[in-house]
């Protein structure tokens, strides 16, 4: 499989499905209480926000490697954001089930198209 080549950022799907996680994300930080937010909803905010500036670093960078190296660090904020501190709220009942599944449901094809894509700029 080859990389599609697409012009713009915003065009990018693994771009749109941040920017969906994103927003249910920043959802969740307006919700908390000032204790919680401090606790785990910037920690989680800023590994979501992660995901989002290591997509668009891969997206214009010139080196393959470098590209690569990029978006594997977007998966790892995501399993930092999805599998640490999502977990963690709903452990301390934070947030409800249903928004911890709203955010599960973003999280397999988001990180299925940065390993795809990964996949194709090697192969390239």
């Amino acid at each position: 499989m080859r990389e599609v080549k697409v012009e713009k950022l915003n065009d990018l799907i693994e771009y749109k499905l941040y920017k969906k996680m994103s927003s249910a994300s920043w959802n969740i930080l307006a919700s908390l209480n000032d204790d919680d937010k401090l606790l785990f909803g910037t920690p989680f905010m800023k590994s979501i926000d992660m995901i989002g500036s290591n997509i668009s670093k891969g997206f214009y960078h010139e080196d393959n490697d470098k590209k690569v190296g990029y978006y594997m660090d977007a998966i790892v904020s995501l399993s930092e954001g999805m599998d640490h501190w999502l977990v963690l709220m709903l452990k301390r009942n934070a947030i409800s089930k249903v928004t911890f599944n709203v955010l599960r449901d973003l999280e397999n094809p988001l990180k299925l198209k940065l390993r795809n894509r990964t996949s194709s700029i090697r192969k390239g």
